[in-house]
């Protein structure tokens, strides 16, 4: 596990969580099991959770029924609860074992609270990267190119919630930015120079390509500057759009 030292996004969590509360699909009760599940990563923490489930609601409610919202939301809250460190074989399991025996404990408390356990099971156990490609099943193919997608919504968005993967890998800022993003773009891109991304997750991420091009735009030294502060400051994203932006 790496050493370096890094400060968690406490006040961006807050403004996602009260979004996502507004949202009356969840009780507040479910967003404090779901922190408490979450280990103290730089990258795969809750605020990456939350981030995930915030896009969840910007879909589109005349095509995606309150049932279905609500169960997509759910698993995108517990989709990376437990997870190690570095990302581990098992980590999609342990995630969904915790995510079904807290939601046993809050439906026997609450009872009405109704979700769909296929549409859940189905969005987290197929967060794995590397089959995004072969999956047909609509609400893990949509949750899945949130959770890899998500950064890439505007350049700020990216530079904000991205760089710190750096120190979970145990890499470098120089390494990272000009080697780790490399791979991970071409990674995300078909031979056609598209990015695989659903049409429900194109609506709302219409600028992910362009983001891979303003990001090598950007000199290399203010990248690093950015990562500087993002391990250093408790800085929201509007903050961070401000002040490098």
């Amino acid at each position: 596990m790496s050493n370096s030292i890094f400060i968690q996004k406490e006040r961006q969590m807050r403004i996602l969580e009260e979004k996502i509360l507004a949202s009356w699909l969840i009780m507040k009760e479910i967003l404090e099991e779901a922190k408490n599940l979450y280990n103290p990563n730089p990258f795969h923490n809750f605020l990456h959770a939350l981030n995930v489930a915030s896009y969840i609601l910007e879909l589109p409610w005349d095509k995606f029924s309150w049932l279905e919202l609500r169960s997509m939301l759910v698993a995108a809250l517990f989709h990376d609860a437990g997870h190690t460190w570095i990302a581990q074989p098992l980590d999609e399991f342990i995630s969904l074992s915790l995510m079904t025996e807290t939601l046993e404990k809050i439906q026997k408390k609450y009872p009405d609270f109704v979700i769909d356990n296929s549409i859940v099971r189905n969005s987290i156990m197929w967060t794995v990267f590397k089959e995004r490609w072969k999956r047909e099943n609509r609400y893990s193919v949509i949750l899945s190119d949130f959770d890899i997608w998500y950064i890439g919504k505007w350049i700020e968005s990216f530079l904000y919630y991205w760089p710190l993967f750096a120190l979970e890998l145990n890499v470098s800022a120089d390494d990272f930015f000009t080697k780790i993003e490399k791979w991970y773009f071409k990674y995300l891109m078909s031979v056609n120079k598209e990015i695989f991304l659903s049409k429900e997750a194109k609506l709302i991420l219409p600028y992910s390509l362009q983001t891979i091009v303003d990001f090598y735009k950007i000199d290399l030294e203010k990248k690093k500057e950015m990562f500087s502060v993002l391990k250093t400051e408790d800085i929201t994203l509007d903050e961070f759009k401000t002040r490098f932006f």
